[in-house]
This record gives structure tokens, sequence and C-alpha cells, in this order.
């Protein structure tokens, strides 16, 4: 029976077709909806493949911190600070909760006043083919092409918070895990 259904599942999943939009006005119109709906996964699905990433290294970078410091570090202030740090990282289901979750009043607001801004105009395409703009009085509406063919386009207008949130989150995990040696030794130690 197993035999039977992997083929047809197979045949489901590249049937879906790309996730992301097929063309950057494709892209704007999934923008467009969210954004008019309020909906943080709509806006989810309307995001360029690498700050989907982003969110997603986020998620997981907190998720292993937070079980890190549940792990070694002993209860006091400092515990109780680092567990709240990773928590919306470790207590979200996968990146686009976190990333709904995390969303700021701001984010909605200078993408809905980029959108506005942008009227009916559509994204012109770069030469380079790999972004697609409009450039509006209040700053550009950019959508970036994914680097492989099943993803598409998406909205690039908030990879910048999550590329930083991003480098912050992989930093405080390389810590995390060069501290658990330190709080083990100081565990031994004490045990002695």
């Amino acid at each position: 029976m197993k035999f039977l259904v992997l083929p047809f599942l197979v045949l489901a999943v590249v049937g879906c077709g790309p996730s992301g939009a097929r063309t950057p006005a494709e892209a704007h119109a999934r923008l467009r909806a969210a954004l008019a709906a309020h909906d943080g996964t709509m806006l989810w699905n309307a995001l360029d493949q690498d700050t989907r990433w982003s969110w997603m290294t986020i998620q997981r970078a907190w998720r292993e911190a937070y079980d890190i410091t549940q792990s070694v570090v002993p209860e006091g202030p400092e515990r109780a600070r680092l567990l709240a740090r990773f928590e919306p990282g470790a207590t979200s289901e996968n990146a686009k909760t976190l990333f709904v979750r995390m969303l700021l009043p701001e984010e909605w607001m200078s993408s809905q006043a980029l959108i506005a801004a942008a009227g009916t105009r559509l994204p012109e395409l770069s030469p380079a083919g790999e972004t697609s703009e409009i450039a509006t009085a209040v700053g550009a509406l950019v959508y970036r092409k994914a680097h492989n063919r099943y993803w598409g386009w998406g909205f690039a207008g908030l990879a910048g918070r999550a590329e930083q949130l991003q480098r912050g989150a992989s930093a405080d995990l390389e810590r995390m895990r060069k501290d658990a040696a330190d709080y083990e030794r100081a565990a031994t130690r004490g045990a002695r």
C-alpha cells in the first residue's frame, strides 16, 4: 500500500507548481492582497525566498539556543533573561508562525505606504533579471527572484530586519554553544 501512495504524493507535490509568484506582477498582486487583508500569513506567502530563509534560520537558532539554555544554564536572572530572549523561536511552530508573531506595526505601515505610493504601476525588471522594482516617492518597492526555479518572485522589502535578526540569532547560538561547555564545567566543579 505504501508503494502506491508514494507516487501519488510525488505527483501531487510536483503538480502544485512553484510556491512563489511566477512574475514580478504576480508577486506585487500577492503583496497588495496581503496588505489589504492585513493578514500575516498572506504576507509570509508574498515574501521572497531569502527573507523566508532568514526567518527559518532565526527560528531554528532560537529553538536550539533555548534548549541549550534550559539544559545547562543554572537557575537565576541570566537564565530567565536568555529564555525570554529565545522563547519566540522556541515556542513558534515554524518560521511562518514566528514571522507573523514578530511583525512590527511599522513594517505593516511602511509596506502599505509603498503599495499606496505605487498606485497602479507594475514592477519593472532590472537589467540582470534578478530583481524588479517600482520607484515611489516614499522608497522602492523591491521584488526578488529566487535562486531556484521552484520558488519564483517575492517581496523583498522586509529583508533588512530579517537579515539583522538572523545575524543576531546565529551569533546567539554560537555563543550559547560555546558557553554550554563553560556552564557544564562549572556545574561539574560545583558538584565536587
